[in-house]
């Protein structure tokens, strides 16, 4: 309606200007009515802008919104922009740019052409797409299919069964659980333990208190399964354990176990522990160093 109001506002002080300019009302009544018709002008302005920036919201299906909760089931579509509320999702749901929530939980398929900003946790059962970058200041959990195609940046804990796509750098403070098939276009790097199972690819360095790629899969699984791919360095503040894994750089951590059907093309430095499999193979021997060298 505020549109409406600009438009009908903006043709009355037209209309004012040219019955004044006319002669067909006083000087007295002019100033009275324009300044009447301004200050109606701008309210509707400000209306306007306002409703513009509220996220617009359609479902085909059923939607629940309350003081904290935007709920929907069926099929919805956002514009984007903030909703300072938890937004749940049953069944397919679209945003169509950036978003800012307090938490987002999507069960079914869900695609967002912009970024996420989520004050709170993230959980997708399913699909989930989205095309920015992705930040939680909660914990994040996929079960499904994931994508991101920028950063992912996660406060607390990132965890992800099944096929998980990063497109950017990736960080979770405290710490990464991944099975099945994950893919970082950058660095991962965490505070807490990076642990892996299935196939890992990151095209960076991986970082992480602790780094467990594969460490309890029996060996004969191995050999129907294609390696893990590190393409900078492991590294961790304690303990490194991989197999069935390439790294391309080097890997470092105070104690440190090279598995089975694992590769390493640099240097292995260790603190306290050094353990090689037989079926592990190294371009150089490990070298031992002290704890204040165990840097990045």
């Amino acid at each position: 309606m505020s549109d409406n109001e600009v438009k009908m506002y903006e043709e009355l002080l037209e209309l004012l200007e040219n019955k004044f300019e006319d002669g067909e009302i006083d000087k007295a009544n002019y100033v009275e009515l324009k300044e009447r018709y301004l200050a109606k002008l701008n309210q509707a302005k400000l209306e306007a802008k306002k409703n513009g920036s509220v996220p617009q919201i359609s479902v085909s299906g059923a939607k629940t919104i309350s003081d904290t909760t935007l709920s929907t089931a069926g099929s919805a579509k956002i514009s984007g922009g903030e909703i300072h509320k938890d937004i749940k999702f049953a069944g397919s749901a679209k945003i169509l740019n950036d978003i800012v929530c307090r938490s987002l939980k999507s069960a079914g398929s869900m695609k967002s052409e912009g970024s996420i900003t989520a004050h709170g946790d993230v959980k997708g059962s399913g699909s989930f797409s989205c095309g920015g970058f992705l930040h939680s200041m909660g914990n994040v959990k996929f079960s499904g299919s994931a994508k991101v195609g920028g950063e992912v940046v996660v406060e607390g804990k990132i965890s992800a069964s099944g096929s998980f796509k990063c497109g950017g750098n990736a960080q979770a403070d405290q710490g990464a659980s991944f099975s099945g098939s994950s893919i970082i276009k950058g660095n991962f790097l965490s505070q807490g333990t990076v642990e892996a199972s299935g196939r890992m690819g990151v095209e960076g360095n991986l970082v992480g208190a602790n780094v467990f790629i594969n460490r309890h899969v029996l060996n004969l699984k191995f050999k129907r399964t294609k390696r893990s791919v590190i393409e900078g360095i492991v590294f961790a503040t304690e303990e490194v354990d991989i197999s069935n894994t390439v790294v391309e750089l080097d890997v470092k951590g105070k104690n440190v176990t090279i598995g089975a059907f694992s590769e390493v093309k640099g240097t292995v430095f260790y603190v306290d522990r050094i353990d090689i499999h037989k079926k592990a193979k190294l371009a150089h021997d490990p070298v031992q160093i002290q704890e204040n060298q165990l840097k990045l």
